[in-house]
């Protein structure tokens, strides 16, 4: 008898979201040789040296996957300098983005599930290919 493959945990689907939705965000600002800006710090690199930052921090699920909420850092900023929210919102003003509005959006209580999960994996897939980004 065969066993039914086993359902991913929501854990892993969220840990898969996040690896797709960082791809998104990086490969959306990048140019067409695969080069990207840091949003604070105006470094360029290839996009598998970049990261996805977040002005509001992506422990805060109301915001983590919200693309008005991120942009691509390098490491020394992201990591080293805590995202450098300073410089990182007022880079979101000069875009016209609505940052009380993000900042309402961080209370946001909503159900995320298996269903959820997979939806929006499927969703950033579908923009990455799109894009002409190998997966």
């Amino acid at each position: 008898m065969s066993e039914m493959p086993k359902e991913k945990t929501t854990a892993k689907l969220k840990k898969e979201l996040d690896r797709i939705f960082s791809l998104f965000i990086r490969y959306k600002y990048a140019d067409k040789n695969g080069y990207v800006r840091c949003y604070t710090c105006d470094t360029i690199k290839p996009v598998k040296e970049m990261q996805c930052g977040h002005w509001i921090p992506r422990n805060i699920l109301g915001t983590r996957f919200s693309e008005k909420n991120c942009r691509p850092q390098c490491v020394g900023c992201n990591m080293f300098n805590r995202g450098r929210p300073d410089v990182f919102s007022v880079n979101l003003m000069k875009e016209k983005i609505d940052i009380v509005k993000l900042q309402q959006d961080r209370y946001k209580v909503f159900k995320v599930d298996s269903t959820w999960y997979e939806g929006q994996i499927q969703n950033y897939k579908a923009k990455l290919l799109r894009m002409g980004v190998k997966i």
